[in-house]
């Protein structure tokens, strides 16, 4: 019994920590949802052997339906996350931030990243922003993060 206890209590630690692995990150703020409501959030986690096939272990993701001064906030969070980025791509259109790519500091040998991005859709605009961690590099992620 004891075995069980302990062995389910290591799992829960080691899912809590990648649920909050980019704290430290300002867009983590958009993940905590101290910025939309979790009822306007479509969100996406998953860790483990599905994602081995794109060297990954860790993939967190947000969409939503975004307004011009939720976007203003999430950049003003990615531009402060570039500055800790040990490289980045990043994509604007009239002025605006539409895509972003961050690489961050590789942690136990994973490699850390952010991506953003926005799409037009009706006149609406749709904002998803990912949160990875693995093995893959920036050339494997742009293929899963397509950039337009």
């Amino acid at each position: 019994m004891k075995k069980i206890l302990i062995i389910t209590l290591g799992s829960f630690l080691v899912l809590a920590s990648q649920a909050r692995a980019q704290a430290g990150l300002q867009i983590d703020s958009l993940f905590n949802g101290s910025l939309v409501p979790a009822s306007r959030i479509t969100e996406s986690e998953v860790s483990g052997r599905e994602l081995k096939p794109y060297n990954l272990d860790y993939f967190r993701s947000v969409r939503f339906q975004a307004t011009d001064q939720e976007i203003k906030r999430i950049t003003s969070w990615l531009e402060g996350d570039a500055l800790m980025a040990i490289g980045k791509e990043m994509d604007s259109e009239n002025g605006c931030l539409v895509y972003a790519l961050l690489h961050f500091p590789a942690d136990r040998d994973r490699n850390k990243y952010v991506g953003y991005q926005v799409k037009e859709a009706s006149g609406n605009k749709y904002v998803t922003v990912v949160y990875m961690t693995g093995k893959a590099t920036v050339g494997e992620l742009r293929v899963i993060f397509k950039h337009r």
